[in-house]
């Protein structure tokens, strides 16, 4: 009878490891998928380059689709200039989000809020989504 109940246990512990070990990689599998899908290894160096640039708003993409600056006013009117610089024009809301003419083309731009500090200005266009690295 002895026996029977080691190994019982030691099926159920195989059992329950094995378990524990697939659920670990799952985790870890989705930690990665959130961290290509939200882009957030540029979203944090982000972070350090606005705060020792000392802009208000700050290129995370390297190609300029995204944008993180801090949560005040301010950043978004210096968005909003940097935008009429580069010859954008705003004619709308598109939901929550601005919707832009730039040289006969509507441009999306969302604007995010980050730990309620931070805004995450994101443009969406087919010329952006072209230049994104694949």
């Amino acid at each position: 009878m002895a026996k029977y109940n080691t190994k019982n246990k030691k099926l159920f512990h195989a059992i329950s490891s094995t378990v524990l070990v697939l659920l670990a990689a799952w985790s870890i599998y989705k930690i990665i998928e959130l961290i290509q899908k939200y882009d957030l290894i540029s979203v944090f160096s982000g972070f350090g380059m606005l705060a020792s640039s000392g802009n208000d708003i700050v290129d995370i993409s390297g190609y300029g689709a995204k944008f993180i600056g801090y949560n005040t006013p301010q950043t978004v009117d210096a968005f909003s200039d940097f935008l009429s610089l580069e010859g954008y024009t705003k004619i709308g809301k598109f939901g929550k989000s601005d919707l832009y003419e730039y040289n006969g083309e509507e441009i999306i731009i969302k604007r995010s809020k980050l730990f309620n500090k931070y805004y995450l200005f994101e443009i969406f266009n087919d010329e952006y989504l072209s230049r994104m690295p694949k």
